[in-house]
C-alpha cells in the first residue's frame, strides 16, 4: 500500500504543514499551491499520481493553510527556503518533478533557476508572471499603510469574493468557499498575502521562465481558456518566455483546469512525466 502521511515539519522560518503519499521509491513530484488556497487545491490530481506510483509531496506555503505565518517579508527567498528545506528533508538525493499553480509557478521556476540539476521537469498551471489586470482595490493594497488599512477593513470579503472568478461551475465554487473560509480568519494569513503581492514578481517573470526553458528543463503549461484570475497571455508573449514548452489549453475552463477536468489533466500530466523518463 502507498505510504500516507499528513503532518508538520519544523523549518528555519516556521512549521510547515505537508502531506506525503505514494511509494517511497517512486519518481518524486512536488505540488506547489497558489497565492491563497491551501494544499487542498491539489486534491484529486495529487491522489491520482500517488496511486499511479509517484512519490507525491504537497504542502501549505508559509502564511497559508495550516503552515506557520512568521513575521517576515514574504519574498522569493522565503518561499524558496521553505521549498528547499522540504525537499532536502523529505525527498533527498533525487531530482523532482514540480507541478505548480499560478503564484506557485514563481516559486518552482526560482528553485529550478537556482538548482537546475535537482529538477526533472516543470509543469505550470496558469502561471503568474505575465501581467494581470489589477482592480483599484488591489492597486491600493500595494501602497504602504493604505494597504494595511484596506486589508483590515475589507480583506476577508475581498479574498472570499475573489473565488467567484475561479470557475463558472457553482458546485466547484461552493466547495472552494466551504473549504477556504476557515483559513481566511487564521492569524497572519492576510498579512502574508499582502506582503507576497508587494514582493513577488507576479507581473514579469518571463525572463525567469525563459532561462529554465533554455536550459532544456522539460516543461508543460496547462491553462483554462476562460481563466479570469490569471488570464491566458497572448500566444507570442507566452512563446517568447517558454518557446520549447508543451502547451495545453482547456476550452470553456477557468482557473483550475485540474478541478474542472480531472481525468483529462491527470492524463496529460502523467503522459508528460512519462515522456521525461524516456529522455
Amino acid at each position: 500500500m502507498p505510504e500516507l502521511t499528513e503532518q508538520f515539519l519544523d523549518l528555519a522560518e516556521g512549521r510547515t504543514h505537508y502531506r506525503l503519499d505514494g511509494p517511497v521509491e517512486g519518481p518524486a513530484v512536488v505540488f506547489i499551491p497558489g497565492a491563497t488556497l491551501p494544499m487542498f487545491v491539489w486534491d484529486g490530481l495529487a491522489d491520482a499520481l500517488a496511486a499511479d506510483g509517484y512519490r507525491v509531496l504537497r504542502y501549505d506555503l508559509f502564511g497559508r493553510g495550516a503552515s506557520a505565518a512568521p513575521r517576515v517579508a514574504y519574498d522569493a527567498s522565503v518561499f524558496d527556503g521553505q521549498l528547499t528545506e522540504l525537499i532536502d528533508r523529505l525527498l533527498p538525493s533525487r531530482p523532482v518533478h514540480m507541478v505548480s499553480l499560478a503564484f506557485g509557478a514563481l516559486i518552482a521556476a526560482r528553485f529550478a533557476d537556482l538548482r537546475p540539476e535537482r529538477v526533472a521537469s516543470l509543469t505550470y498551471i496558469a502561471p503568474d508572471g505575465f501581467g494581470v489586470a489589477m482592480s483599484p482595490a488591489v492597486r491600493l493594497m500595494r501602497w504602504p499603510v493604505i494597504g494595511e488599512v484596506l486589508l483590515a477593513v475589507a480583506g476577508t470579503g475581498m479574498l472570499l469574493k475573489r473565488l467567484s472568478d475561479y470557475s463558472e461551475r457553482p458546485e466547484l465554487l461552493q466547495a472552494l468557499r466551504s473549504r477556504f473560509r476557515p483559513y481566511v480568519y487564521r492569524p497572519g494569513f492576510q498579512r502574508s498575502v499582502l506582503s507576497s503581492v508587494r514582493r513577488m514578481p507576479i507581473h514579469d517573470a518571463a525572463p525567469l521562465y525563459r532561462r529554465n526553458d533554455e536550459r532544456g528543463i522539460p516543461s508543460l503549461v496547462l491553462w483554462g481558456r476562460e481563466d479570469r484570475v490569471t488570464p491566458l497571455p497572448e500566444p507570442a508573449h507566452l512563446r517568447a518566455a517558454l518557446p520549447n514548452s508543451e502547451l495545453r489549453v482547456f476550452e470553456g475552463t477557468g482557473h483550475l483546469p485540474h478541478a474542472e477536468h480531472p481525468a483529462e489533466v491527470a492524463t496529460a500530466l502523467t503522459e508528460f512525466l512519462q515522456s521525461t523518463h524516456s529522455r
